[in-house]
């Protein structure tokens, strides 16, 4: 494997298709799909599926697309640093962050930062919470913006604040549908129970927690589709296929007024984004001054 086949691999699964793809990077098909070729038989696994229309990316090839990523992002950073001139190398926070906080909290913190510390430059990755511990474990980010549950023994932690969320500070789940879901309930609340034999869509880190919760109500939930992201649940929801469930400040993220939003009661599960860091990392006066915005 070569970072080269790596370019080749993400233009492809951007694109979806061998030609489009060749002619973006400015080479000829036949070469192009060797690379493909080789990339899978080195692995021994498919990373597309074929069809008529588009290449289909596998499982497989969806996680080797987040690794790729990574890595090249990785590469190219380093060849920065390492031409840099001293006099003039940057100072940069990397960060690591789940998609409801990039969208709101953390371009706030950035842009307060930037009028303390102008200098200061980010390189920010978002992804899963899972993503982005296994990123904080290599140290290849110095900050992550995960989601509990998750292991608080390696690392400091802040509960982060979000102002809608009010006085107690803590997320909560919320049901997220078309109105036909919910033809048993006029509230703006919804008890657990209620959503007995329907069909639930949620990220898969929550799968445990509410298997046993429901179960302690007296029923196996139905989880018709587990995934790694919001935006896909939001979008099985505007299908109508199903009820979203996700914490509320992800649910935000929604912006179809056709899906109606309801707060899951009795019992009430909560769920807070936390900043954390590595207890080993190195700090520099940078990063203590960007945390010291999160304490405030």
């Amino acid at each position: 494997m070569t970072f080269k086949q790596l370019e080749y691999f993400l233009e492809i699964a951007a694109t979806e298709n061998i030609t489009k793809a060749a002619e973006n990077l400015n080479i000829s098909q036949p070469p192009l799909s060797l690379q493909l070729k080789s990339l899978e038989e080195e692995f021994g696994i498919k990373l597309f599926k074929r069809s008529k229309k588009k290449l289909v990316i596998t499982n497989k090839g969806l996680l080797l697309q987040e690794r790729a990523t990574q890595i090249l992002n990785l590469l190219n950073e380093t060849i920065y640093d390492l031409q840099m001139p001293e006099t003039n190398k940057e100072t940069v926070i990397h960060i690591g962050t789940i998609s409801s906080v990039s969208n709101s909290l953390l371009p706030k913190k950035i842009a307060q930062y930037k009028e303390i510390n102008p200098s200061v430059h980010y390189s920010i990755y978002e992804g899963n919470t899972t993503t982005i511990v296994n990123q904080l474990s290599e140290g290849t980010i110095d900050l992550g913006i995960i989601r509990e549950p998750f292991n608080m023994n390696p690392y400091h932690s802040i509960p982060l604040k979000d102002s809608s969320l009010g006085d107690a500070q803590f997320d909560y789940f919320v049901a997220i549908a078309k109105a036909s879901f919910y033809k048993f309930s006029n509230s703006d609340y919804i008890d657990l129970t209620e959503l007995k034999g329907k069909p639930l869509i949620m990220h898969r880190r929550y799968k445990d927690l509410w298997a046993n919760t429901c179960r302690q109500k007296g029923f196996i939930p139905d989880f018709f589709c587990l995934n790694n992201d919001i935006f896909s649940s939001l979008r099985l929801a505007e299908e109508g296929v199903g009820i979203a469930i996700a914490p509320y400040t992800s649910a935000q993220q929604n912006n179809n007024p056709n899906l109606i939003l309801k707060k899951i009661m009795h019992p009430a599960m909560s769920s807070r984004a936390h900043l954390v860091w590595s207890v080993n990392l190195q700090m520099t006066e940078e990063l203590q001054g960007f945390i010291q915005l999160f304490k405030d």
